[in-house]
């Protein structure tokens, strides 16, 4: 690996005089004598990414490619974590999926591809970064503040993803990686292989670029994915120590509802391409044609025991041993627990595209105009094609559940006749609730804008930019299930498998079901074969059977049909969302100063169409039955429509001064929106009432409005070296409107539920700062650090609402680089404190739900086993983290998930 320090300027000048005294011969000799080499790797990325932060005239932060086709990390969320102010957010497999900008999470923020909206294949707007693989791309841009020409939609930044463009660097290039990797939860081996050729023709007029990526692999993780607990909110009473006399003490309890844990697999296949053609038509004229295809098949398997405990129905005289810690149960001893489990299959097909073509044409000498058109697909292909099947087996079966500090809590059972739950086959497990579900999702965006910037001669007014923009969406969320008819047709264990002659019991297909955890659980118990458990229903079709409680029950010729998914208007929408934007921007510059003036003008027209049913009747099924079941009766769908528009002239000032060589000042004000979500324009609803658990999910609201923003920074930047800075930013916002979730009790149908539902807050103040550093030695060592403090506060209805969702108070990174020669190594820390997920807690008004701290450690090592061509090896998640959240108490944990460690094994090769 050559480094080379920066060419010194005044060595190249009086080379430039000595040739130009010389013979053409010593001319040519002189410049053969002067090649100019370019940091590369690590230490080149970041040099470079400083270099983009100090000519950018605006707070940005950037990361760039280390050379063609090598991004620093697998992922680019991950490289962009390093970012002061940035963390992010997970997948099952630990994979960073969205980001989080300065304490704002990614519904605040809007992820650009050359500077073109990505479509998404969630409901909403985020931008999942596993879709799209990191050596697709050569750098990205995050815009902390907001200059009036970039697309809006950002509160707490915009990030600019870049693709490798073949004028980058003119010249024929080609590099080919394979790697390995292996996971220590999942034990298996993923692969990657990936190839990049570019190229530059007719006298580097024409320049043409493809990439193609290819990986696979299976990721997994152990998941406790449900600790439900009755709160005070739920007013429920219990006889704790059977006197007779119901206490003080024993009222509104806080006491286990449900408890399930067990472990998800990932079955992944990702694949990409991406292609550009550059043609310099002339001097003035320059067009690009570029396209990107994504493919991302993820079938995940899960299996999951559940536990159920305390519920509304009148059957609750099963609970004995209770231990109370003010009016939370900590432990309990339950009576007739039935064994139920659960088996699952998700499939997610996503293909992502994005087709554009731009130019560039320099009208008069004065005058450039660009224009880009594009087009950006995103479509997930799952609409009823999930399954989650439930079966159990009823019995005299007792357990004990302890909560514990800051891990699982203990669940022991006792099993009727001595048995072990693998003792139990089809002769003892039963159907019960048996969901086929799932969406088609498919969004479109349609983009045109032209630009212009005219440039100035005068000393402080450099230029003046220009331009209109519009865009067209569309998503549409077409969603298929069984819900209504098919999902509790069995519930209440009406027959075993084994009656109908049905082979639907396997085996636990592992042997470390959370294995670093030192809980009192099952580690093992049995699974079902869909196949099996969907053959088990159709041989019911037909007969007369007897269930374990004596009912009769005759089955229709064809009832198993109702296991088919159907189309569900009511969690379907189809939402249009159209945006004008003009804007004006004067750019000034002496050298000294600089600063750019602008606003942004925008109207944004949307349309949602929904459709609404309501519940008219409920009943319970068994009331004195261990684990009753509800028959919910529901009104006929409604259309509905709802539309809305809205204007706003969003005006933004960035400056800077130099007030030394070294030393820049910076600040900017502006106003910027962030728009909901898609899937928050359309009331979907969904509920637990079948299950007797009354809790009612409205995933949207057509009421709701952007939430607007104003915000100040203020960032001093010393750049004493090459390749190095100190840096820190002071930031403040105010949102206005900003969007929270409300949970309220709602009498329906006779039951009290607790309704969660997204609604516009009152307003919302962050303020922070964030600390960076970057330095490089002669010796090959270098590191970078990064800090950032983020204070947040909200009002709901004029009271104080707490502490925003998803926001750390703390997070920093820190990286130690080595990089000499043929060798080099990096090891990273990035870190984020404890931070609210949901404002609910079963403890009451006072307290939150929270994501316990997270520090993820990755390493790196690469060595040039000769010219062009390296090994490497990478570690990720050194320190085994995991994801916790906590319901407002530290041995009341609401999800736990282990992903384990991975180390990838790889060589690149260049030519």
């Amino acid at each position: 690996m050559k480094i080379i320090s920066k060419f010194n300027k005044t060595l190249l000048a009086v080379a430039v005089v000595t040739a130009c005294g010389s013979a053409v011969a010593q001319e040519v000799a002189v410049e053969d004598s002067l090649e100019i080499i370019n940091v590369t790797g690590v230490r080149g990325s970041l040099a470079k990414s400083l270099d983009i932060k100090q000519e950018a005239r605006s707070l940005v932060d950037s990361i760039a490619a280390e050379e063609l086709g090598r991004f620093p990390d697998n992922n680019v969320a991950d490289s962009l974590s390093h970012i002061s102010g940035i963390t992010v957010s997970r997948t099952r497999g630990g994979e960073a999926q969205y980001v989080n900008i300065r304490g704002l999470g990614p519904e605040f923020s809007i992820v650009t591809l050359n500077n073109r909206i990505l479509a998404t294949d969630d409901g909403g707007r985020n931008f999942a970064f596993d879709v799209i693989p990191s050596e697709m791309i050569s750098g990205a841009d995050v815009w902390k503040s907001v200059e009036a020409k970039n697309v809006e939609g950002s509160i707490g930044g915009a990030v600019d993803l870049k693709s490798a463009r073949a004028f980058d660097k003119p010249g024929q290039q080609a590099l080919v990686s394979l790697t390995a990797d292996y996971n220590d939860l999942s034990k298996e081996v993923g692969k990657k292989i990936n190839g990049i050729y570019s190229n530059t023709f007719a006298d580097d007029k024409v320049g043409f670029i493809i990439g193609v990526t290819h990986a696979q692999g299976l990721e997994r993780s152990d998941d406790m994915i449900d600790n439900f607990a009755f709160g005070v909110q739920d007013e429920i009473e219990y006889d704790v120590n059977k006197d007779g006399i119901i206490t003080p003490n024993e009222q509104n309890l806080v006491i286990p509802g449900s408890y399930a844990l067990g472990a998800y697999a990932t079955d992944f296949k990702r694949t990409g391409i991406t292609s550009s053609l550059e043609w310099k038509v002339s001097d003035r004229l320059e067009l690009v044609a570029d396209v990107m295809l994504t493919k991302l098949k993820a079938d995940s398997t899960g299996y999951t025991q559940s536990f159920y405990m305390a519920d509304e129905s009148e059957a609750q005289d099963r609970f004995s041993n209770m231990v109370l810690d003010g009016n939370v149960v900590t432990a309990m001893d339950i009576a007739d627990v039935s064994m139920e489990l659960v088996t699952l299959d998700e499939h997610r097909t996503v293909d992502t595209s994005m087709f554009g073509l731009s130019g560039k044409y320099q009208l008069t000498d004065d005058l450039k105009i660009n224009g880009d058109v594009y087009r950006s697909q995103s479509s997930r292909d799952s609409g009823g094609k999930n399954t989650f099947v439930v079966a159990g087996a009823p019995g005299a079966h007792t357990g004990h559940y302890e909560l514990n500090e800051g891990g699982l809590p203990d669940y022991i059972p006792s099993w009727t006749e001595g048995r072990s739950s693998n003792d139990f086959g089809n002769d003892d497990f039963s159907p019960h609730w048996a969901a086929r579900d799932g969406s088609d999702i498919k969004d479109t965006v349609t983009g045109y804008s032209l630009d212009g910037e005219w440039l100035s001669s005068n000393e402080f007014l450099r230029s003046v930019e220009f331009g209109a923009a519009f865009t067209s969406r569309n998503k549409t969320n077409t969603a298929y299930d069984n819900y209504e008819l098919g999902a509790c047709n069995y519930c209440g264990y009406p027959f075993t498998f084994g009656e109908v002659g049905a082979d639907v019991v396997r085996p636990f297909p592992y042997d470390n079901l959370f294995a670093g955890e030192s809980a009192n659980i099952p580690r093992t118990f049995p699974i079902f074969s869909i196949p099996g458990y969907a053959a088990g229903l159709a041989a019911s079709d037909g007969k007369t059977i007897t269930d374990y409680l004596g009912n009769e029950r005759t089955f229709g010729p064809n009832e198993s049909a109702l296991w088919e998914p159907i189309y569900n208007p009511v969690n379907s929408y189809d939402i249009a969302e159209d945006t004008t934007a003009l804007y004006f921007q004067a750019n000034f510059d002496t050298g000294v100063w600089f600063a750019n003036v602008g606003a942004r003008w925008i109207e944004t027209k949307v349309s949602a169409d929904y459709s609404y049913n309501s519940i008219e009747s409920i009943q319970i099924v068994n009331p004195n039955s261990s684990n009753p079941s509800w028959d919910v009766e529901y009104s006929d769908s409604a259309g509905q429509t709802a539309k809305g528009s809205y204007r706003k002239l969003l005006p933004a000032i960035n400056a800077g001064v130099y007030l030394t060589d070294e030393l820049l000042l910076r600040g900017a004000v502006a106003q910027s929106l962030s728009r909901p979500t898609l899937d928050q324009l359309a009331p979907l609803t969904t509920d637990n009432a079948q299950s007797g658990l009354f809790t009612m999910d409205i995933s949207g609201n057509p009421n709701i409005e952007p939430v607007f923003s104003d915000q100040a920074d203020v960032s001093l930047e010393w750049y004493f070296a090459e390749g190095s800075a100190l840096t820190g930013a002071v930031f403040w916002k105010k949102l206005d409107g900003f969007i929270t979730s409300s949970t309220t009790k709602v009498e329906i149908a006779g039951e009290s539920f607790q309704v969660t539902q997204p609604i516009n807050g009152d307003s919302a103040k962050v303020l922070g700062f964030e600390l960076a550093v970057q330095k490089f030695f002669d010796n090959g060592f270098g590191f970078t650090a990064s800090y950032a403090y983020t204070d947040t506060s909200t009002t709901v209805d004029g009271e104080d609402a707490g502490p925003l969702t998803g926001v750390a108070d703390n997070s920093y990174s820190l990286s130690l680089i080595y990089e000499k020669d043929k060798l080099s190594a990096q090891i990273a820390l990035d870190y984020s404190s404890d931070y609210v997920v949901d404002p609910f807690s079963p403890l009451g008004d006072d307290y939150h739900t929270e994501m316990e701290a997270l520090s993820m450690v990755t390493a790196s090592v690469q060595y040039e086993l000769f010219e062009n061509t390296q090994i490497f090896v990478e570690g990720l998640n050194l320190l085994d983290e995991s994801n916790r959240t906590f319901q407002g108490r530290s041995d009341l944990p609401g999800s736990i998930q282990v992903y384990g460690r991975t180390v990838n094994l790889g060589i690149r090769s260049s030519f």
